[in-house]
């Protein structure tokens, strides 16, 4: 019962944390053509941003546990490998949604540039998507943190160097996800509101860019 007590109020709260930025920009006025263009530039360059942010916290994750590793002690041990380990899929986690940006990106901007109706439509279903994920990104990075606490707190009470080295590092990778995460979640937010108040009323621009094909194939993976 505790566990989904505690995967409960994690839900809950990360649905609050992505709610909260779209609630607050509801009222807003409709968003012009030229605004929404810029908008979509600014979402993606921000996302961008982002994605090696993530790249080099994984980086100093797993480095700091390469450090630990030089030590010989059971906590440095269990708090070097689980550093290395979690640091090490998040700084490829990073380097993957970077490449991902860079799809999507060029086409939905420039989607932007040929077929605002097209654009609005297409991009509307994908951040739907991207905003209700990360109440799912949100809770399991704090129920990560939450455990990590748990296993380093239960491994200090029981004097286990093991247990509390590999609770901390999981600790520190779920806290830091999940502070990066938030503002990742009001952009989402924020952009998706302005999607859903544009309203395009200029007639599509046709033959400039043509069919985006495999592009739009991968963007849509995401």
């Amino acid at each position: 019962m505790p566990r989904f007590a505690t995967l409960r109020s994690a839900t809950l709260t990360a649905a609050l944390v992505v709610a909260l930025p779209r609630a607050a920009g509801a009222q807003d006025l409709p968003v012009s053509p030229a605004q929404m263009k810029a908008d979509a530039r600014a979402y993606y360059d921000a996302e961008m941003k982002a994605a090696f942010l993530f790249v080099g916290f994984g980086a100093l994750q797993a480095g700091g546990g390469g450090v630990a590793l030089s030590r010989t002690d059971d906590f440095a041990k269990a708090f070097g490998w689980s550093s290395v380990a979690l640091g090490g899929v998040t700084a490829l986690g990073g380097a993957g949604y970077a490449i991902a940006v860079k799809i999507r990106g060029d086409y939905y901007t420039g989607l932007a540039e040929t077929d605002l109706a097209r654009f609005q439509r297409e991009e509307s279903e994908h951040l739907t998507g991207t905003h209700g994920r990360y109440v799912l990104y949100l809770a399991t990075e704090l129920v990560e943190t939450a455990a990590g606490i748990g296993l380093s707190t239960y491994g200090l009470a029981a004097k286990d160097d093991v247990t509390k080295g590999i609770g901390i590092s999981a600790a520190i990778n779920g806290f830091a996800l999940f502070v990066m995460d938030v503002p990742g979640a009001g952009r989402a937010s924020a952009y998706l509101d302005e999607l859903r108040r544009f309203h395009p009323s200029v007639a599509p621009v046709t033959g400039a860019r043509g069919d985006h094909g495999f592009a739009l194939t991968l963007a849509r993976r995401f």
